[in-house]
């Protein structure tokens, strides 16, 4: 009787698990420098993008080249991303001086906006990972997507949010999260992220075709 090892579903599976850890080692010590998120965030999207349609080849030769590829451009919009992190966390810190219903107004604004932000920052690190762009055009696409595509917006955010909330629900969960975390939780978030984001980028690129073909008919 032959056994296709490579197409058992359990070896499929820890074979995952492991590409998964990889990842995560890989983003965290690359991140240590912060000033290296953004390059190490675009490379782990450049790998989850392609593991969530099966397209991967090597995983550390993967992101490491996406890292490197994308280094200059991430870190551009890394830093504008933290800057305006920065701005919002001195916004938040003034509210203490107000009074309590306009703190609680601007409490809500300041929360929605760190919402959009946060929306803004995936889809901008998922399209410079997915396509090649100006600093300039892949904030704006990255703005553009999150109001024209508030469905996937929300899921994003749904996909981030949760995991931290559940993390941080009790003293066990804390616990079990930091080390879920360390091991697997970024990257297991980012390829969700990935399924949400290829579908928003498989439409775009339809409606983008769609637009070419109909101005060289026009054209024709």
């Amino acid at each position: 009787m032959n056994f296709d090892w490579i197409d058992n579903p359990i070896v499929r599976g820890i074979s995952r698990l492991v590409d998964f850890v990889i990842l995560n080692l890989l983003w965290l010590v690359c991140s240590v420098p912060v000033i290296t998120i953004g390059a190490s965030t675009t490379a782990l999207f450049s790998v989850t993008l392609k593991l969530v349609k099966n397209e991967e080849g090597y995983i550390v030769k993967g992101y490491l080249k996406a890292f490197k590829e994308n280094w200059k451009q991430s870190t551009a919009l890394w830093s504008i991303f933290l800057l305006a992190d920065i701005a919002l966390i001195i916004d938040f810190s003034a509210l203490k001086l107000m009074s309590d219903n306009l703190a609680t107004f601007y409490r809500v604004l300041f929360g929605i906006m760190a919402c959009l932000l946060f929306s803004a920052m995936i889809y901008a690190f998922g399209l410079q990972a997915r396509f090649v762009n100006t600093v300039k055009n892949t904030l704006k696409n990255a703005v553009i997507l999150v109001f024209a595509r508030l469905p996937y917006t929300a899921l994003l955010l749904v996909i981030t949010i949760a995991p931290v909330i559940v993390t941080f629900l009790t003293a066990q969960t804390l616990v079990i999260g930091f080390i879920v975390w360390l091991f697997i939780g970024f990257a297991a978030v980012a390829s969700l992220q990935s399924l949400v984001l290829r579908c928003v980028f498989d439409k775009l690129k339809q409606l983008v075709k769609s637009e070419d073909e109909e101005t060289e008919a026009a054209e024709e």
